[in-house]
């Protein structure tokens, strides 16, 4: 009975030594912290964003220039009132009238388009001259005063009115392009009382002088 009981202890030990030596030879898992495929879910940093390049215009003031060498064929506007602001597009510097391609006077915002043909372009008592073509009027687009104005970007197509002006004379000019040549002009008008026009959605601009301030009412 002793020797039986010896034999089983014997076999007893030898498994459990067995056992201790396999717990002691496993090897680490795969799915570690310091797995490739761990680390490489990592979030990364990410590349800087870089704010977008602001807008540039350019700008001219008063005075004679001369287009393709002081100043670029294009559109230009004056962004404020001016009190006795005259411009005109030239053919030549001769100073005599068949020089001139197109002038206008006006108290308000001018826009005007210089052709690359155009010699020249001349104004005296204006705004600054910028190509910033941007919204000068309220946000409504629904009401303004004098000036040339831009149609969906200073205004909205519709109907507008205008009361009688304190200055008798108010006069209005729909216009396709801002050349300021009569081709441009689609319907005009004079009045010394209120005047209603309906801009169309069409129309590149409208014109306005001695008028009272106009509102959309359709």
């Amino acid at each position: 009975m002793r020797r039986g009981v010896a034999v089983c202890a014997g076999v007893l030990a030898f498994l459990l030594l067995t056992a201790e030596a396999s717990s002691c030879g496993s090897t680490p898992s795969a799915t570690s912290a310091t797995s490739p495929s761990a680390a490489s879910t990592a979030p990364g940093s990410s590349p800087p964003v870089s704010s977008p390049p602001k807008a540039t215009f350019l700008t001219f003031g008063d005075g004679s220039q001369i287009v393709g060498t002081d100043i670029r064929a294009g559109t230009y506007r004056t962004r404020h009132n001016s009190s006795g602001c005259y411009m005109a597009r030239l053919k030549g510097f001769s100073g005599e009238l068949g020089d001139i391609i197109a002038n206008e006077n006006s108290d308000g915002p001018v826009v005007v388009t210089i052709l690359k043909t155009d010699k020249g372009f001349d104004s005296s008592n204006c705004d600054t001259w910028t190509s910033d073509l941007s919204q000068i009027t309220v946000a409504s687009k629904s009401t303004f005063g004098g000036g040339d104005f831009i149609v969906r970007t200073d205004i909205l197509a519709g109907t507008y009115r205008s009361p009688a002006a304190a200055s008798g004379n108010c006069y209005w000019a729909r216009l396709r392009g801002f050349s300021h040549d009569l081709k441009d002009i689609i319907a005009n008008g004079n009045t010394d009382k209120g005047a209603v026009v309906t801009v169309s959605a069409r129309d590149k601009g409208f014109e306005s002088s001695g008028c009272s301030t106009w509102t959309k009412i359709k």
